[in-house]
């Protein structure tokens, strides 16, 4: 049975948020005509594009993940100069425009054609979810407008669970290899690939389980990005439930712990 990757909590959080911050419809396009000369002027004009003719498998490989994920709307994918392993998207916030995908170049010249497939599916799991568009609405609301601290919260929960919804598309992105997946978590966190030192990714999985335990029992560091070894566990969920039932409640640890985060980054 082919798993939802869409986590529930995230959708309906992002949703109430989206009910809180929807501007006046005049208000709005000035807003996404905003978002789109940010997109345009801070980005792809000093970005090296993906294109056919300058870097052909490269763009081949990032159509092919599109493909994978039923991407259909229009995404420009870019190189930019950051040396470690990273990637980034800024997501349209009209269809008329696209939506774009920044890869570094750290990335491109460490990972193989997997690790970078899954790469490429976590930033087009935040293009398919359209998280980026309600802080970035968020952001640009009037002074005169109070935000009360527990909608800062729910953002910053909203970051938290649309970073564990992009893995899940990043991992089907790379076809489902685990191995791809442990590899690309350890080189971008560590700079090293684990295999490399003769460890399987079923032991290395066995073994994050203890660390898994330290973050469910109060040790948790509020960042935008949950603990890697809470990613690490939300794959291997993923990848291991059979129904989408069961992995809805082998996930609720993981989501009541990014639920009680610590907001100080």
């Amino acid at each position: 049975m082919k798993l939802n990757p869409i986590i529930p909590q995230r959708k309906k959080l992002q949703d109430q948020l989206w009910d809180i911050v929807q501007p006046n419809s005049t208000h709005q396009i000035d807003l996404e005509l905003e978002n789109q000369e940010y997109i345009y002027y801070n980005e792809c004009c000093y970005n090296l594009p993906i294109e056919a003719y300058t870097t052909p498998s490269l763009h081949l490989l990032c159509q092919l993940v599109k493909e994978r994920l039923h991407v259909t709307e229009n995404v420009i994918f870019q190189v930019d100069n950051r040396e470690f392993i990273t990637g980034s998207s800024s997501v349209s916030g009209n269809n008329k425009y696209p939506s774009v995908v920044s890869l570094s170049a750290g990335a491109i010249n460490t990972l193989n054609e997997k690790e970078l497939s899954f790469l490429i599916g976590h930033e087009l799991g935040h293009v398919i979810s359209r998280d980026g568009l309600v802080r970035f609405f968020f952001s640009k609301l009037p002074p005169q407008v109070k935000v009360p601290e527990n909608i800062y919260h729910a953002m910053h929960v909203l970051d938290l669970l649309a970073e564990l919804e992009a893995d899940r598309y990043g991992y089907l992105a790379c076809n489902s290899d685990m191995d791809a997946f442990v590899s690309f978590m350890w080189q971008m966190s560590g700079g090293i690939d684990i295999h490399k030192f003769g460890v399987s990714t079923s032991t290395y999985l066995k073994a994050n389980l203890s660390h898994v335990q330290k973050f469910l029992n109060g040790g948790w560091l509020g960042k935008r990005h949950p603990a890697n070894a809470l990613r690490i566990e939300a794959i291997r969920l993923f990848a291991t439930s059979k129904t989408n039932y069961v992995l809805r409640e082998q996930m609720e640890p993981i989501i009541d712990s990014i639920f009680e985060c610590d907001d100080q980054f």
